[in-house]
């Protein structure tokens, strides 16, 4: 029995990298919030486990509309009474939750937690890039980020490059992100030897004129790994995560080949596809992605093939299941992660929101409307939604 759990703190218990990890409040309450997220990509027949009480008849008619017979259990009463045939399917795998479940597993979980970590480390995208570089799908004028390992290193490239990002190895989403536009500072010392005294090297990255955000998702096997689709997303200025627009493949793919040759996008999955088959898919099954852009030099554009690898399921890959399983073919949405400083604030904009965008499914397919994916509780800071519109 596969059972989802949703743990969106995995990037930092990998930055911590050992086997007993305690995630700051903040993260542990987005984890909290949205433990059902899984419930939209899971099977039927499968099992989510939550961090927070759902009730058990919560969206009930939703739910049997759209032909979804997914149960859900709290993950501490899980863990302690686990079946046989149990089979945890996190969000990502780190050494602290192995640990964990073995506690009370019949069965012991096997993954190889200490190569995934260096697999998830930002060398490893730089190592991408060296690949992608040699296969001639790098522009000429691209510059490739630097593993930079002391404060005189990082100082020297920030002065050679006033324009540019220094990133933590080991972080998501936006976070662990510091943009430098100028020169070397006191905050930015701090900041820059905080990160070496925990993870020991910082990332250089030049920063480009950015268009488009949009990621390549890809299913490892286990044995190899398979181009899965396209995630278009909106991330603010400081790269942190918005939102995902909902539209199939073949709209994305036009929209993107609006300015890029679409033979790029063919060549850099295939390339991908290969290289990953050889290096991720020894150690690790499931979805991920690869961030990427595009980029506007002058009057070209191309495309940065391989802004960050996130070894783990992402909201990009929710989003694509949930469009490709619910969504009327005619229909476009917007999934959106809401982040509130007031419960009630949250609520009220979920109340809000359904009572003006009804939700109309014909069909078994949601055609258009308002839908919370995630329960919004009474402590709720955070929710998962969906706004789909009828595209005719």
């Amino acid at each position: 029995m596969n059972c989802h759990y949703f743990n969106p703190e995995n990037d930092l218990a990998l930055a911590h990298g050992t086997g007993h990890y305690n995630a700051p409040a903040s993260a542990v309450r987005l984890a909290t919030d949205l433990s059902l997220l899984p419930l939209w990509f899971a099977k039927n027949g499968e099992i989510v486990l939550t961090r927070n009480h759902v009730p058990c008849d919560w969206q009930a008619d939703v739910l049997a509309q759209l032909g979804i017979a997914v149960e859900w259990t709290p993950f501490e009463e899980r863990i302690r009474h686990q079946s046989a045939d149990d089979i945890l399917v996190p969000w990502g795998w780190n050494e602290s939750l192995v640990k964990e479940w073995n506690k009370y597993a019949k069965e012991k979980i096997s993954v190889d937690t200490g190569k995934l970590r260096e697999l998830s480390h930002r060398r490893f995208s730089i190592t991408t890039l060296k690949h992608l570089e040699s296969n001639g799908l790098l522009p000429t004028s691209f510059t490739m980020p630097q593993e930079l390992t002391t404060l005189q290193e990082i100082r020297q490239f920030i002065e050679s490059n006033h324009h540019c990002v220094l990133k933590s190895p080991w972080s998501c989403s936006g976070k662990g992100l510091r943009w430098i536009d100028g020169c070397w500072e006191s905050a930015t010392e701090a900041w820059c030897a905080n990160v070496l005294a925990r993870q020991h090297s910082v990332v250089g990255e030049v920063t480009y004129e950015k268009e488009t955000d949009f990621a390549l998702e890809f299913l490892c096997d286990g044995k190899a790994v398979s181009f899965a689709g396209y995630s278009l997303f909106s991330a603010d200025k400081t790269g942190t995560y918005r939102s995902n627009h909902m539209m199939s493949n073949k709209l994305i793919e036009k929209k993107l080949c609006d300015s890029i040759d679409g033979k790029c996008f063919l060549d850099i999955a295939q390339c991908l596809s290969s290289f990953f088959s050889q290096t991720v898919a020894p150690y690790y099954q499931g979805y991920f992605g690869v961030d990427m852009m595009i980029v506007r030099e002058g009057e070209k554009k191309w495309i940065h093939p391989c802004v960050e690898v996130n070894l783990r399921m992402n909201m990009g890959v929710c989003a694509r299941i949930i469009t490709d399983r619910y969504l009327s073919p005619s229909s476009v949405g917007e999934f959106v992660i809401w982040a509130n400083k007031s419960s009630d604030g949250l609520a009220q904009i979920c109340s809000d929101c359904s009572r003006n965008y009804p939700l109309v499914i014909q069909d078994g397919k949601i055609r258009s409307g308002f839908l919370p994916l995630t329960f919004v509780g009474e402590n709720a800071r955070y929710a998962a939604t969906i706004h789909v519109k009828d595209a005719l």
